[in-house]
Formats: C-alpha cells, structure tokens, sequence
C-alpha cells in the first residue's frame, strides 16, 4: 500500500486521537487541506536548487515581504536560501503539522544534497488574498519532535 501525505497524516491524526474519541472534523479538513500547500513548499525548494532568485521572491508572502524591505528579502535569498539548496538533490523524510488558525502548514523537512548529509529545514506556506505562498523559511533549523 501506498500512502500520499494526506493519508500519512490522516493515519496520524486517527492514531493520535484514538485515545480522544477520534479526530475531530477540523483535524480531517486539516489534513485535507495539506496536499496544495505541500506542492508550494515543493515548488519553493525546487525553485531555490536551480538558483532562480527572481522567482523565489515572488513566491513569498507579499505581506511580509513588504514589512521586511525588498533589500532584506534579497539578502536572505542569496545569503541563506541559495547557499542552502545550492547542492539540493531530494526532499528527505518528513513530519508535517498544521499551521496557526488553518491558515496553513508546517513542513519539517530535509534537504538530501548530492553528496553528504542531509540538511533539516522548516518552511510555512500559508494562503493569503486565495494565493498559497511561502510565510517563512528557516534553514539549517532542526526541530526536536517534528524533525524525524
């Protein structure tokens, strides 16, 4: 049997919630939910490994964006993000976890270079104004418990 994330995730939330008389409605849309924003984080990572800065920046919240300068956003693309994934190959194993509000997801993820270890990240796509862009993205951050 193959599980997509969804159905990882909604096998966790039965797991989890067993205990607690089942998942609740919300959690079941929750994790209904994850697959699109899922394929933005992913669009994000594959977009930083060919080193499209242009498009990464768009890809952001334009909100906060905004609130951090056009300057600031350019120098964490080309100081943190591109170096990051400068030699990114795959996604490794991940945990995922709903966002604050519903608003959005949590991705605990690892970036498998092409040669050496993998490298844990953690990226927040939320939906804003109906378009799922990229919150935050914190490189080399690990997580106890959500990283696995």
């Amino acid at each position: 049997m193959v599980l997509t994330q969804t159905g990882i995730l909604l096998v966790f939330l039965l797991i989890t919630a067993s205990a607690q008389g089942g998942p609740s409605r919300e959690e079941l849309d929750i994790a209904a939910k994850s697959p699109a924003y899922r394929t933005v984080a992913e669009r994000f990572v594959a977009t930083a490994a060919a080193r499209d800065a242009g498009d990464l920046e768009k890809m952001l919240s334009p909100a906060i964006a905004a609130r951090a300068g056009k300057e600031a956003v350019q120098k964490v693309i080309s100081g943190q993000i591109l170096p990051f994934f400068a030699e990114h190959k795959d996604i490794g194993r991940t945990n995922t976890t709903d966002g604050s509000g519903n608003t959005g997801f949590a991705y605990y993820l690892y970036s498998v270079p092409k040669a050496g270890q993998q490298k844990p990240f953690v990226i927040y796509v939320v939906e804003e104004n109906g378009q799922k862009v990229v919150a935050n993205i914190l490189v080399n951050h690990f997580v106890e418990g959500r990283h696995q």
